[in-house]
């Protein structure tokens, strides 16, 4: 087991999640047998299973670490990142520092320049509030006057490009998706529920087909991200949810783009549609007139509200052959075209399932027992039956891990 252990090696061209339940898998049945390791000790196991062309991760994740230890999780979520961004990229280079994806916002230093002095005065709601821009206090990023003429010099440049490629291409701005090196940022494989609050963002994003309540497939572009990665959107709806105040939500114009693993909300979207976005101490509060409709708070430098799908609102199912095949109890191929065939299963049709390792362990058989076993001995001691059991995760009073049994074949007694 243990040899089996040390020798696993990741496959190339295979996901990386199956890659790490066997790892998994094989670690449970050394912890099964009292073989444990520490978690760091896992980490780097972890990490010595990746083929060569994954060196430079390897190396930006140790050096990334104080003193270099890297627990289990850190390396799952490193590896399950990596993946992502060579998915995104479309290639299995590798950059010189490592990647995580992440919303959040580059640091900048204070520029100390003379404008200070000729700077508006902005409204009292914003004396406490943060500019995601410059960082400073009192006033929001959107009515700063450097952000609003970068913007539209951004703006007019990406018209430009737009004009000369011919290309119908949905745009983010490095403001909107940025993939900084830093693992004090919160993990993006989440909380279906947990959204992320965007003030740079134009557009409200998901990957999770099953949240539209009204839905529209088809090829609406590309999605361009902070690192240069490109996403494709294959399809726009709206999104209703139940936030945390006990209100309904509607967000109209939703991009569905399944490579983004995390849920956006634009903040512009919102205060064009009328809602007021208000931060501070850490909090966030979205309100239309005198209602509260939603809340938030700052955690790992991302502003988040927790928000649920209507559940009476949502028709828009995510239907995958093998999806089916796994609500319906690993049911056959056969089975589910037949059902398809009756249209009992909506939006089902010509079910083409892949080779699946479960249904094939569930229906295993042993051999089968002899039906004529040899005839049991005449005399006492002539053959004696022995087995060696252990070993075992319970000592004995005397400290054993392993037991033997003598049988006498004629008597059958121990």
């Amino acid at each position: 087991l243990l040899k089996n252990f040390v020798e696993l090696k990741y496959k190339e061209g295979t996901p990386i999640s199956n890659h790490l339940s066997e790892f998994q898998g094989r670690y449970d049945h050394l912890a099964g047998v009292g073989i444990k390791f520490d978690d760091d000790l896992l980490g780097l196991f972890l990490l010595n299973s990746l083929p060569d062309s994954w060196e430079t991760f390897r190396v930006s994740m140790i050096s990334a670490t104080p003193n270099g230890d890297i627990s289990l999780q850190m390396a799952k979520s490193g590896a399950l990142n990596e993946e992502m961004r060579r998915r995104t990229q479309g290639t299995s280079s590798y950059s010189e520092v490592l990647v995580i994806e992440n919303r959040g916002r580059s640091q900048r230093k204070e520029q100390k320049s003379g404008r200070d002095k000729s700077r508006s005065k902005s409204r009292s709601r914003y004396k406490n509030v943060e500019c995601h821009y410059c960082h400073k206090i009192g006033h929001i990023q959107k009515n700063y006057f450097l952000w609003k003429k970068e913007s539209k010099d951004k703006k007019g440049k990406q018209r430009e490009r737009d004009h000369n490629d011919g290309d119908h291409v949905t745009t983010a701005t490095c403001s909107d998706l940025v993939c900084l090196r830093d693992y004090d940022i919160v993990n993006l494989v989440s909380d279906e529920s947990m959204w992320i609050i965007d003030s740079g963002a134009t557009l409200h994003v998901t990957s999770r087909k099953e949240f539209f309540t009204s839905y529209t497939p088809g090829d609406f572009g590309v999605l361009k991200m902070g690192n240069d990665g490109v996403s494709k959107v294959i399809g726009v709806g709206d999104v209703c949810l139940q936030t945390n105040m006990g209100m309904q939500l509607l967000l109209r114009g939703v991009k569905h783009v399944p490579d983004v693993r995390f849920n956006l909300i634009s903040m512009q979207v919102l205060d064009d549609g009328g809602y007021d976005n208000q931060f501070g101490s850490g909090k966030w509060k979205l309100t239309k007139g005198n209602l509260i409709v939603a809340k938030g708070e700052k955690n790992s430098k991302l502003y988040w509200t927790k928000a649920l799908v209507a559940k009476d609102s949502v028709n828009a199912m995510y239907m995958e052959s093998s999806l089916w095949h796994r609500r319906l109890g690993h049911i056959s191929e056969n089975g589910l075209n037949c059902l398809a065939k009756k249209d009992m299963l909506i939006g089902l049709k010509n079910v083409e399932l892949e080779k699946s390792s479960h249904c094939m362990a569930g229906k295993q058989t042993r051999v089968s027992f002899k039906k004529h076993p040899p005839s049991k001995k005449s005399e006492l001691l002539e053959l004696v039956h022995s087995d060696v059991c252990g070993p075992l995760k319970v000592k004995s009073f005397s400290g054993a891990l392993y037991f033997v049994t003598f049988i006498d074949d004629c008597s059958r007694k121990l």
